[in-house]
């Protein structure tokens, strides 16, 4: 593979392109879902291709192919150039990238067990009891129990016109347990997910309590739950709500791309104040082991700590080898893609706000009617409006400084800014991937995490059904 790689890149400069880079991608996975029992999906999933971006007269070209012979690398530049050369009288502005010094390196895969040697059987068995003990918690009350597992291994070599050569190999597992419980006519869900750039390890040495068994109390405890009150109240973030917060309502807005697009509130405040001094927020590829953990992006870039905000003060975006030449600053290592026939553009990694100072104690003692939102499930985001409504999978209500009832069915809306502005306390606890998933954007999905600390919000909107 290395030949042809090679072989096409040196093709591409004869041929005077202003930029190329070829990635090669090769994936093998397995996938396994268990609903209510039953083995409602199980596949085995193995790919492989090559992508060619080129800039020709100031445009982008792109061009993919699964064939892997050099006739079809070959052709799939030429595909690319002519593409380029079609939309160079249509641009604006002319496509440009940082020149950076090439990087040629070898990435190995760090795991303990290989999933791909584990037979499928051991899996379905580790899978099948997770679920079932979920399902058996308390069976009465258990309306349907929803159990996937998934692990990858990815090959991905990235080569340029800068002489850059990276040969990188990564595994990862997931599993989530989604159950739901069910009185009368009354039902709540609850959500577990563990993953991690790890191997099979990830599912033999899980523990039931502290996961499928804990998603099922959790759906349990719910039914009786208060109903949420509606109104503006002192609110505590709890760190398996505030990743999802970082990454959805900051995160995206310093993505370079979107800034550059005039569809970004943080367009134009780099070195301003844009939230309380108590905030400090990063974007981190490099916490080994983490879902959102990676060597190089598909640039061949390293990856590195990226501070986006520093004691309220807005320090940096995303970048891509192109927006960080459009904003005259050094790529941060965000482009990411995620197959052989995607593009790479700016994504998110590890978004955190850093531990802050305060106690997590003490900020709840400081609070006389209030309160605390825990395990987000998603919500909306208005990017370039910065309006937020997220939903939280239970809540506890604070009075006189101490928690006392559960709260469900209740979510949190507001202006991003303004938010960031009246948060008052930040605490020293702090959770690394309290939030992993897989973030769409233009039609791609990326591994990321998101976690933070305890964060106090002086005041915010709590919608409920009281």
């Amino acid at each position: 593979m290395k030949d042809i790689i090679e072989s096409v890149r040196d093709k591409a400069k004869e041929k005077k392109v202003t930029f190329m880079d070829c990635r090669f991608v090769e994936k093998d996975s397995t996938s396994i879902q268990i609903q209510d029992g039953k083995a409602d999906k199980v596949s085995n999933g193995r790919s492989s291709g090559i992508g060619i971006r080129v800039i020709v007269d100031g445009a982008w070209g792109f061009a993919s192919t699964n064939i892997l012979t050099k006739e079809k690398v070959d052709e799939s530049l030429d595909t690319a150039i002519k593409m380029a050369k079609a939309s160079s009288g249509k641009i604006k502005e002319p496509a440009q990238v940082k020149q950076v010094k090439p990087i040629v390196d070898k990435v190995n895969a760090s795991f303990e067990i290989d999933p791909r040697v584990v037979p499928l059987e051991e899996k379905m068995k580790k899978a099948v009891m997770l679920e079932e003990l979920a399902r058996n918690t308390e069976k009465e009350k258990i309306a349907n129990t929803i159990l996937g597992y998934s692990d990858g291994w990815q090959h991905i070599i990235v080569c340029n016109s800068f002489g850059s050569y990276v040969d990188s190999e990564s595994i990862r597992s997931v599993v989530n347990v989604n159950v739901v419980a069910r009185e009368g006519n009354l039902f709540q869900n609850a959500y577990e997910s563990e993953a991690k750039t790890k191997g099979f390890e990830l599912l033999k040495d899980l523990d039931p309590e502290k996961f499928s068994i804990k998603a099922a109390k959790r759906a349990i405890a719910l039914l009786s739950a208060k109903k949420a009150p509606s109104g503006v109240f002192p609110v505590i973030l709890h760190p398996t709500i505030i990743g999802l917060f970082t990454h959805e309502a900051l995160g995206h807005n310093a993505e370079a791309d979107g800034v550059m697009a005039g569809e970004s509130i943080l367009e134009g405040k780099m070195g301003q104040n844009v939230a309380s001094k108590l905030i400090s927020i990063v974007d981190d590829p490099t916490y080994e082991g983490s879902w959102g953990f990676y060597k190089y992006d598909s640039e061949a870039t390293p990856a590195q700590r990226n501070m986006l905000i520093e004691n309220g003060i807005l320090k940096g975006y995303m970048h891509s080898l192109e927006t960080a030449e459009k904003f005259n600053a050094f790529p941060t290592g965000n482009a990411r893609a995620w197959d052989f026939d995607c593009r790479p553009i700016v994504r998110m990694s590890n978004t955190n706000i850093l531990p802050g100072n305060d106690s997590y104690k003490d900020m709840i003692k400081s609070i006389d009617n209030g309160v605390m939102l825990t395990h987000g499930l998603g919500g909306y985001v208005n990017v370039e409006r910065g309006q937020f409504t997220f939903t939280a999978a239970e809540g506890w209500l604070i009075k006189k400084g101490e928690i006392q009832e559960q709260i469900r069915d209740v979510n949190m809306s507001g202006i991003l800014l303004e938010t960031l502005q009246k948060i008052d306390g930040v605490s020293k606890e702090h959770g690394l991937e309290t939030m992993t998933g897989y973030c769409g954007k233009s039609g791609q999905h990326m591994y990321v995490g998101a976690g933070g600390p305890y964060v106090r919000v002086k005041e915010l909107l709590i919608g409920g059904q009281e």
